[in-house]
């Protein structure tokens, strides 16, 4: 701890500029064990898991089909991989940690030192739904949205979930000030959604 009550960390980063999304978690599978996949395709955006073997199924276990994917994000409490596709299926594959994570992806980047880093979250849109309890998923369900499944056991009535972050502190380099300098998704947490 620093006498200014920051707490500095250093944040990890290799890339790999040009990559299939199913070749660049075949790289990175061994640091994303039990991750959540949050996938983005040009109709949806969805929740997924990653197997041991080291492919995103749904909530009916189904293999997800990268074809569709623009954009992943697969995150555990140690580790996020991202992957934007740029074209043709191809494109630039990230995994940042606050560990050593030298053997994955091509590039390494520089690291962050960041000064500080402040826990976010975003809730998630809807309440869960009565659902069987001997389910690996929930369903998140709002009128205006529709239904969400989510990789948590047991989120019932009253119940949500929020994606947990941490945020990275840095001095910024054009006028010195303090700025988030970069975010790091952790997990996807349940919550209490009070009554009004």
């Amino acid at each position: 701890m620093t006498s200014t009550g920051m707490t500095s960390t250093i944040l990890y980063g290799r890339a790999t500029a040009s990559i299939q999304l199913a070749t660049a978690i075949q790289q990175c599978k061994d640091n994303l064990k039990k991750a959540v996949a949050l996938l983005y395709t040009p109709h949806r955006c969805y929740l997924a898991v990653l197997t041991d073997e080291g492919h995103c199924v749904d909530e009916q276990a189904q293999a997800v089909d990268y074809k569709a994917v623009f954009e992943a994000r697969l995150f555990t409490p140690e580790c996020e991989f991202r992957w934007l596709n740029h074209t043709g299926g191809l494109g630039r594959a990230v995994l940042l940690s606050e560990s050593k994570i030298d053997p994955y992806l091509e590039q390494a980047l520089a690291d962050l030192q960041a000064l500080d880093t402040l826990p976010q979250q975003y809730i998630l849109w809807g309440e869960g739904i009565e659902q069987s309890a001997d389910d690996d998923w929930s369903t998140l369900a709002t009128a205006r949205i529709g239904r969400l499944p989510i990789p948590i056991k047991g989120i019932d009535l009253n119940k949500g979930a929020c994606l947990k972050s941490r945020e990275y502190l840095a001095a910024e380099t054009e006028f010195g000030n303090m700025a988030v300098v970069e975010e790091r998704l952790l997990s996807l947490t349940p919550i209490d959604i009070p009554k009004a």
